[in-house]
């Protein structure tokens, strides 16, 4: 039975009605707790909390989009206030669903890191606690973090195992195949792809079967394995609901049109023109544009890829706002915890004066002792580190080159179109043209993303410490200044030191001279750094370069290596 915790009090019938329907019948939960709404004005503050936090869970299942995190905010601190240990990892998680919904991935992911503490001494409560798991690998897929969904998801399929939901298992191994997709482990991909499907067939779930073999087809089709795709296509066919038909349509088009069956493909991508999706019809335009191509039909060429440039124009407007939202929410995190810290100092500060004022008149040991706890909570606040901003570099200055030279070549192709007065042709490459050219003011809006990301690394303190610390600072460098470092150059380069790792099985050194590199310092400046000579530095830096590019090379060619890296 609920019990209210200040009172003792049962909760009402009432909400453990709504309670019971939340999750079979959210819509139904949302609109009785409407209606409890007035009443709930006069029962304790207990059941007050709680009605809130059904309401803002009764929302969640009903997928009705959170807008605001006050109601959320409010709930848990009443909840944390009262070290509620029955409710707070559930309050935690709906805080990151909140989160979540609001754009704020940082903030998301840190009420769920919370909520997987809070439930870490309980037993049972096994579905919420794969619930947890589950969103933070697809935070992570969102914020590009890769290495770590893997096993995230595979915690979300354990707890699902011990509460003997099938179902829930079929989602997590899809959801482990997709992760290894990403990290380019195709066998391991394959894998969790194949043990997805043959669970959902062991459940007899034609839903499931057809879900999972939809994105296996799609996964094969992009490593070029067209047979599998096909039969795994055959098997996704036979069950899909509404609004499952895009992805099927787009995953079959692709198929046919890689295996050159032009006319079938064509037909499917037809059907993706009437789906109320920018990213379907985008794809429909290009690959009708692709086949009217192939097919010598120019004139419909033209127009389709005319259709296409206006879908991708509005695609990349949604992309580089996507962008830039995920960068200010993680600019808003940074401004949360350093005025966080802010406070904690000033309250640090403040009980440090009281207790002086107060006990002025003890012994000079006394005196020591506190200053040496006041010491050792500054140290404690120093060692505090910022959440890591994750934003993937998206395209390269190699690829940006690769396009300047394919309109070089347009432009040579559609001189000659001009001397042999074909329209068509001239139309259809200066579509081709205008294609290549916005896809460069993309890669260009990226890349100026990431010049902010070295700009705030060049700002911050720990980059100021190496740097002055080759300048004759008296300020020694230690090993947590050395992580600090790394973070800090991991944050500003996609994980720089993780990839690093996975080209050669480095020293410690070794990291310590490339990061060092990453940040400018010369190789003087290095040695001096590492207490290394400068003959050492450069055999460890030729080294690397032997070893991760498989032949003889220079010190300076290693330095250009991780400069562009």
């Amino acid at each position: 039975m609920c019990i209210c915790a200040c009172t003792n009090k049962p909760y009402p019938q009432s909400l453990r009605v709504a309670d019971s329907l939340i999750h079979n019948n959210p819509d139904s939960a949302v609109i009785l707790l409407e209606e409890l709404k007035r009443s709930m004005a006069f029962e304790p503050q207990a059941t007050q909390m709680y009605y809130q936090l059904l309401t803002i869970k009764a929302k969640d299942k009903a997928y009705i989009t959170h807008t605001s995190d006050s109601l959320i905010k409010t709930v848990v601190k009443y909840y944390e206030e009262r070290k509620d240990r029955e409710r707070l990892p559930e309050t935690y998680y709906y805080a990151g669903r909140v989160y979540r919904d609001l754009g704020d991935a940082p903030q998301a992911l840190e009420y769920l890191q919370k909520a997987i503490d809070a439930s870490s001494d309980q037993n049972g409560n096994y579905q919420l606690k794969s619930r947890i798991y589950s969103q933070m690998g697809y935070l992570y897929l969102y914020q590009d973090i890769y290495d770590k969904t893997p096993e995230v998801f595979k915690e979300a399929y354990k707890y699902n195992q011990l509460s003997n939901d099938s179902t829930g298992m079929v989602y997590d191994l899809r959801d482990i195949g997709r992760s290894f997709s990403t990290l380019q482990q195709t066998d391991s991909a394959i894998y969790y792809y194949k043990q997805a499907g043959y669970l959902a067939k062991t459940i007899k779930s034609n839903h499931l079967q057809s879900m999972v073999n939809r994105e296996l087809s799609g996964y094969y089709s992009k490593l070029g394995m067209y047979q599998e795709a096909y039969q795994a296509l055959q098997i996704a066919g036979r069950d899909f609901e509404a609004h499952n038909r895009p992805p099927y349509c787009a995953t079959t088009a692709r198929y046919y049109y890689y295996t050159n069956q032009l006319d079938s493909a064509e037909y499917y991508y037809s059907q993706l023109l009437s789906v109320n999706s920018t990213l379907h019809k985008a794809g429909a335009y290009q690959g009708l544009a692709n086949i009217a191509q192939r097919k010598g039909k120019y004139k419909e060429a033209l127009l389709y890829f005319k259709d296409f440039l206006a879908y991708s124009d509005t695609l990349q407007s949604i992309t580089q706002s996507e962008t830039v939202r995920k960068v200010q929410a993680l600019y808003n995190y940074q401004l949360k915890e350093k005025e966080n810290s802010k406070l904690q100092r000033q309250a640090a500060n403040y009980k440090l004066w009281n207790i002086l004022l107060i006990f002025s008149l003890l012994s000079l040991v006394f005196l020591f002792i506190a200053y040496h706890q006041f010491r050792k909570k500054k140290e404690q606040q120093r060692l505090v580190k910022q959440e890591r901003i994750k934003h993937r570099y998206a395209q390269s200055n190699t690829y940006l080159e690769k396009n300047k030279e394919q309109i070089k070549v347009l432009e040579l192709s559609l001189h000659k179109a001009e001397i042999e007065k074909d329209q068509l042709q001239q139309d259809l490459l200066k579509a081709q043209k205008s294609l290549i050219e916005k896809t460069n003011e993309q890669i260009t809006a990226t890349q100026r993303v990431q010049k902010q990301s070295e700009l705030a690394l060049k700002h911050s303190d720990i980059y100021k410490k190496f740097h002055f610390a080759v300048q004759g600072s008296d300020e020694k460098i230690g090993n947590d200044d050395w992580k600090e470092l790394m973070c800090a150059v991991d944050e500003a380069y996609n994980q720089f030191t993780t990839r690093l790792l996975e080209l050669y099985p480095m020293k410690t050194i070794e990291i310590q001279v490339c990061v060092l590199i990453k940040i400018g310092l010369s190789p003087a400046q290095i040695a001096f750094i590492t207490i290394r000579s400068r003959q050492a530095i450069s055999s460890i830096r030729k080294r690397l370069y032997s070893k991760v590019m498989g032949k003889d090379g220079t010190p300076e060619q290693w330095d250009n290596f991780i400069s562009t890296f």
